[in-house]
Formats: C-alpha cells, sequence, structure tokens
C-alpha cells in the first residue's frame, strides 16, 4: 500500500463555537458539526445538545445507533426499563430501534454530544418515534456483554452506559510508553456496539501520535488541551470544542503543543468495514517547537 495514499485524502476540522445553535423544543438545542448538509454523506452525524434544568428527552426509539458522552452536569439515562444518573465523562450506547431517554438531573441542566451511525442504506436519514411508558418498560437489555463473564458467547449482550473511568488506559505505540498516545475505550464490538469503535484519547505534552492511516474512518472532538492535528496533507491547530474528520484511509495523526494533556473524543465507523485495524504509519513527526511545526509538510517527507 503507497504511504501517499494516506495523504491524498481530505481531511477538515469544524469549531463549535462556528455552529449556531438550533432550537429543537422548549429547554432543548443542538449544534449540528458533522452532518450530510455541510459535509456531505459522512459516516458520522455528530453534534451537541444542551437540556435545561428538568427538562428531558421523553421515550424514544431512533432508525440509527447512537453514542453519546456527557459534558458537563448529571443525566438520567434510560434503556428500556432501566435507568443509570451518569455525570461528566460517561457515555451511552444506544442501540437502533431500542426505547431510550435522557433526563436533566440537578440544578446545572446536561450538556452532552451526540454521535448517530450513518455508514448504511438509510445514511443521515434519521427517524425519531415516541414510544409509550409501558413498551420502555417491557423493554430490558442488561448493562453487561455476555462475554464478561461468559467465554465464548460474544455477539449475545452489550453495554449502553459506561462511567468515565470504568475502562484501563491502553497504550497505543508500545515503543514510545506513556509518551504515545492512550486510549480508554467505552464501546467497541467486544462491548456489543456494532457501528461504532467510541471512547476517549488522551496525548501528553510536547509528545505525538504518529500520523498513520487504516479502512475506519474517525473523527476526534478536542475536550481539553491545545493541539496540531494532521489529516491529509493539511494541517490544523484545535482547542476544546474542535471536531476533525480523516474519511477511510486518510492520513491523520496529531501533536500536543499545550502544557496540559490533550484529551479528545474519538470515533470510528466500523459498522461496514468491521473492527480489522490494518493500521500503517505514514512518517514520524519530529518534536519540534510549535512556532515552526506548523511549517511541517508530511507529504515532503
Amino acid at each position: 500500500m503507497s504511504t501517499l495514499r494516506g495523504l491524498d485524502k481530505k481531511a477538515f476540522v469544524t469549531h463549535i463555537d462556528d455552529v449556531e445553535w438550533i432550537e429543537v423544543s422548549e429547554g432543548f438545542r443542538i449544534k449540528k458539526l458533522l452532518c450530510q448538509k455541510t459535509a456531505g454523506k459522512t459516516e458520522f452525524y455528530f453534534g451537541m445538545a444542551e437540556l435545561a434544568p428538568g427538562k428531558s428527552i421523553p421515550p424514544q426509539k431512533a432508525n440509527l445507533s447512537c453514542c453519546t458522552n456527557i459534558l458537563k452536569g448529571r443525566v438520567w439515562a434510560r434503556l428500556g426499563r432501566q435507568r443509570f444518573e451518569l455525570e461528566e465523562g460517561a457515555s451511552n450506547y444506544f442501540p437502533a430501534g431500542l426505547p431510550h431517554a435522557y433526563e436533566a438531573s440537578g440544578d446545572q441542566g446536561v450538556t452532552f454530544v451526540f454521535c448517530y451511525a450513518t455508514d448504511n442504506p438509510i445514511g443521515e436519514d434519521l427517524k425519531i418515534e415516541a414510544v409509550s411508558e409501558e413498551e420502555c418498560r417491557a423493554y430490558y437489555q442488561p448493562n453487561c456483554p455476555s462475554n464478561l463473564m461468559s467465554p465464548g458467547t460474544e455477539g449475545t449482550g452489550c453495554r449502553w452506559a459506561t462511567a468515565a473511568d470504568t475502562d484501563p488506559w491502553v497504550i497505543v505505540e508500545a515503543a514510545q510508553g506513556t509518551r504515545s498516545q492512550m486510549f480508554r475505550a467505552h464501546f467497541d464490538e467486544i462491548k456489543g456496539c456494532k457501528e461504532l469503535w467510541w471512547g476517549v484519547c488522551t496525548t501528553r505534552p510536547n509528545c505525538r501520535y504518529t500520523p498513520h492511516f487504516h479502512e475506519q474512518a474517525e473523527i476526534f472532538y478536542i475536550l481539553s488541551g491545545h493541539g496540531t492535528m494532521y489529516g491529509g496533507s493539511e494541517i490544523f491547530q484545535v482547542r476544546p470544542g474542535s471536531l476533525l474528520y480523516a474519511p477511510s484511509n486518510c492520513m491523520h495523526g496529531m501533536v500536543n503543543d499545550g502544557n496540559d494533556d490533550l484529551l479528545a473524543l474519538y470515533c470510528c465507523s466500523i459498522e461496514t468495514v468491521g473492527t480489522a485495524y490494518n493500521r500503517e504509519e505514514v512518517a514520524d513527526v519530529p518534536i519540534v517547537a510549535p512556532a515552526d511545526r506548523t511549517d511541517l509538510m508530511l507529504s515532503k517527507v
């Protein structure tokens, strides 16, 4: 596979401050960061949402699977008759066609991001249907993949709610140790999510995530810190609220330019291409002064 293949795909960055709020209902509004209207057909429909104190998204079901992450506040998350109160950093997975609901708890309301899986014939033709309390109570999904305690039963259960600190940090590049990027996978195929590989990743100050590409399209939403991200043959400066989209086989990587950890949500599309993670590195990124880094053209390396 030619390393140039990772450079001829176009990535782009969207910043949350550049996107307008859309009022959905009283006390509920959203921002669309990545959608078909602004970016064409992609593998993701990604946005931010706010629920005012005491407001809720009543029981409903959608024709697309969705992952969420709590940015601020607390929420009662519900799937069928089971519910959990989740705090900042927690995530949800709501499979297509299953009844779920959200209710802001506390007096601060809740802010969260959402991502629908759109790498399918439906695309972004999202349809949400209200469901009755009776239908909601009739469904029960244990919040535990069956294979967690019963090896050989993969694919017979799923995790749908997780706290921020449930999973251990995993080092991406063993040769770098903790100077490499590290990640926590909240949802993936092993945990029962068949459409998205969803979690958080962190990169220490003046450390880097080596540019590479793979078949899965991927997005990164910056939660905290500042950095330089590479996408295709372009270089982007990112900050909290920046979303980078790297399509299938597009080179991407990052360097932490700041004094604090660079923390981001990541999401890979596995709905049609699967989970075989055949990663090919394009080039190493020298650790140079941030002022000089923006002039580094990977296409010339």
